[in-house]
């Protein structure tokens, strides 16, 4: 099965997603198996080589239960830079649900990319793919994102896991799940984030 085709535009013209790409590999590699990277998410790999990211976004693009994209931060010249990776993968269509996700690239951290990239991912989810309910998960230790996701998004925290990853030294990290419904996001999320991004850009 081919790459998808779908390309996601900002209001705000800061980030696109796009669909993963060959010209991406190399940046992949070093955004997946960076310290800062690996810091909250453990059970990454410290060495991944280009070939093992093409084989990895190749075997993914089969996989209809996700949907990887590419984080492109845009430039005023019209170019962009790969600035991370996000999409939504773990999709059950009984159920309407999916899982979020968002990395950010090292040395893009700290200028507030996740509000813009998850408005548009869950512009996407919500008002396009019609999905009902979309959760998150994050490591028990990772204080950063359980802020983004209690403060900003007003995600509520619906699970706490014992030992749940298996990290790369054989032992477990806890993890909290948390989730937003269709709702939520018309009513009153939607517009926390877009007042947010008005005082970022």
């Amino acid at each position: 099965m081919p790459q998808h085709t779908t390309t996601l535009e900002s209001p705000w013209k800061r980030i696109k997603l796009v669909p993963p790409s060959p010209s991406d590999d190399e940046a992949v590699a070093y955004c997946r198996t960076h310290p800062i990277t690996r810091r909250f998410l453990r059970f990454l790999p410290e060495q991944m080589t280009v070939e093992e990211v093409r084989a990895r976004r190749e075997t993914r693009a089969e996989d209809k239960r996700m949907l990887d994209l590419h984080i492109h931060l845009c430039s005023e010249d019209g170019t962009t830079r790969f600035a991370g990776m996000s999409g939504y993968f773990n999709i059950d269509e009984f159920h309407s649900s999916c899982e979020a996700g968002i990395i950010i690239s090292p040395d893009l951290q700290g200028i507030n990319l996740a509000t813009e990239v998850f408005y548009v991912l869950l512009r996407y989810i919500f008002e396009e793919k019609k999905f009902h309910r979309v959760v998150f998960e994050t490591s028990a230790d990772n204080t950063g994102m359980q802020g983004w996701l209690e403060k900003v998004a007003c995600a509520r925290l619906e699970a706490q896991r014992k030992e749940c990853w298996k990290l790369l030294d054989g032992t477990f990290a806890d993890v909290k799940g948390y989730a937003i419904l269709d709702r939520e996001w018309k009513d009153n999320i939607k517009m926390r984030l877009e007042v947010r991004m008005k005082g970022i850009v």
